[in-house]
């Protein structure tokens, strides 16, 4: 098997075609584990200033010429005067939460053998302090980790993420609920009906009908984060280089796995959500809702919508996202959880230090979704 380091954007760029044909073999592939994805975020995410620069580091492991896995990854180096004083090995998407699940791609049978590529990198020589971030199953990254008894754990964090198998039509499924969630359905559509309402969905793809109602979407994704009634979450789209990165995928071919799920209710659209459409599986990402239109539960009718449309296209499941909250529990998903773990190689002051910044992060990201 042959390990290379890709450092350059010429290297990225000459990955392309590998690293599709890598999609093309898995049944299940996520969104962020796409060449596109991982393209536009470092185009729009990399940082070069004068105390921090982001340096590509991308892990291929090839077997007989073929591509069989991939770990796209950065180095964050602080210093003053080409001194590091902080470097950082992460995955790539180290952004607001818009790339939610950042796990590696590879065949079965090959992960191992990325895990501890990863684990190489971190033990190359560093002047000053240096962090790693590992995410990956929790089985894995913990097998890795125990090879390596003078890489230590400083923090780690489980990474719920909630499927929806699928199966026959929409009658079958409905009958197979909770009880709870087949009432809140009933609900939903009755409390439209005694209005005089009805819903529809609207489904568009691809760049040009996306971007024709992709300020509408930001509008009620703002909206819905500024809701004092409701669980809260961020404006994740408020930040332009967060819209500039959405524009960046519409703008590649990822746009055409992108859809946009409108539901309309009379002349307007009351409730929209961004999902990505990876083969056999639909993945549900961040949506917004008119509160005017709260009173019917119009995000669980688009999710019903989305659910039976899913079903006509014989999709096999829809991937809830990450997030242990009721709206996606109460449909009864399986779970496949994942472990974010921050590991270090220095001496225990340096290590103290180290997860003295752990914690402020930490901090720092409570006080930002809070």
């Amino acid at each position: 098997m042959q390990k290379l380091l890709l450092t350059t954007d010429a290297e990225f760029d000459g990955l392309a075609p590998s690293w599709r044909a890598l999609e093309q073999q898995l049944t299940q592939v996520l969104p962020f584990q796409t060449y596109d994805w991982n393209r536009c975020w470092w185009r729009t995410f990399a940082v070069r200033s004068l105390l921090r620069r982001d340096q590509l580091a991308i892990i291929a492991l090839y077997d007989q010429d073929r591509l069989v896995a991939l770990a796209p990854l950065l180095i964050s180096r602080i210093g003053i005067a080409g001194v590091t004083l902080y470097r950082y090995i992460r995955p790539f998407g180290s952004d607001p939460n818009l790339t939610e699940i950042r796990i590696p791609l590879a065949l079965p049978g090959y992960q191992a053998a990325l895990m501890q590529a990863v684990l190489d990198l971190q033990q190359q020589h560093s002047t000053g302090m240096s962090e790693c971030q590992l995410i990956a199953d929790q089985a894995q990254a913990e097998a890795a980790l125990a090879q390596r008894p003078f890489l230590q754990a400083l923090d780690q964090r489980t990474i719920p993420n909630f499927i929806l198998p699928l199966a026959g039509d929409w009658e079958h499924f409905r009958i197979g609920l909770k009880r709870n969630i087949k009432e809140s359905i009933r609900r939903c559509y009755n409390s439209l009906a005694r209005a005089q309402l009805s819903p529809r969905l609207q489904v568009l793809q691809g760049r040009i009908a996306i971007s024709a109602q992709l300020d509408l979407f930001y509008t009620l994704h703002g909206v819905r984060a500024a809701a004092e009634t409701t669980v809260k979450h961020p404006d994740y789209f408020l930040h332009p280089q967060h819209k500039q990165f959405i524009g960046a995928l519409l703008d590649s071919p990822f746009a055409e796995r992108m859809q946009l799920f409108c539901l309309h209710v009379g002349q307007n659209i009351v409730a929209v959500r961004l999902g990505f459409l990876m083969g056999d599986e639909l993945y549900l990402y961040y949506s917004g809702y008119d509160l005017a239109f709260a009173k019917y539960s119009v995000m669980t009718t688009l999710l019903v919508e989305v659910i039976r449309w899913s079903m006509e296209q014989k999709l096999q499941r829809i991937n809830l996202s990450v997030g242990e909250d009721v709206s996606k529990t109460r449909w009864g998903p399986e779970l496949t959880e994942y472990v974010e773990i921050q590991f270090v190689k220095d001496g225990w002051w340096r290590n103290r230090v180290i997860k003295t910044i752990i914690d402020f992060r930490k901090r720092r990201q409570s006080l930002i979704a809070d």
